[in-house]
């Protein structure tokens, strides 16, 4: 995996049960062996806190993908996490508009893809 892919950050939205929605999501990724060292919480720019996660190989990688996607697929609200990476990428993936895991994934998948050359 090319440096650039080291870090990605993960917002959650709405603000209101953000903060809940957070801190299911860090547990549901620290729960994965491969992610647990590798995921932080830190406060942004904005004094909002996100989700840091280091995926320092394309396994680790898709390992978040299938994580992420199987919390979104057990969510009862509709929420929508955010992907970023430090050079200004992103891609929001939304619940509401995937009904189940294959679409999660896809969603997720195409997220990823986006930040890769080619």
């Amino acid at each position: 995996m090319p440096a650039s892919l080291e870090m990605i950050t993960l917002s959650v939205f709405p603000d209101l049960p953000s903060a809940d929605a957070r801190r299911s999501l860090t547990s549901w990724l620290r729960a994965e062996d491969r992610l647990r060292d590798g995921v932080t919480t830190t406060s942004s720019a904005g004094d909002t806190e996100v989700l840091r996660v280091v995926a320092d190989d394309a396994g680790t990688v898709m390992v978040l993908v299938q994580a992420i996607a199987g919390w979104l697929t057990h969510r009862r609200d509709d929420v929508t996490v955010q992907l970023s990476r430090p050079e200004g990428w992103s891609a929001e993936l939304d619940v509401h508009r995937a009904r189940d895991m294959d679409e999660v994934t896809a969603l997720i998948e195409a997220a990823v893809r986006g930040v890769s050359p080619g």
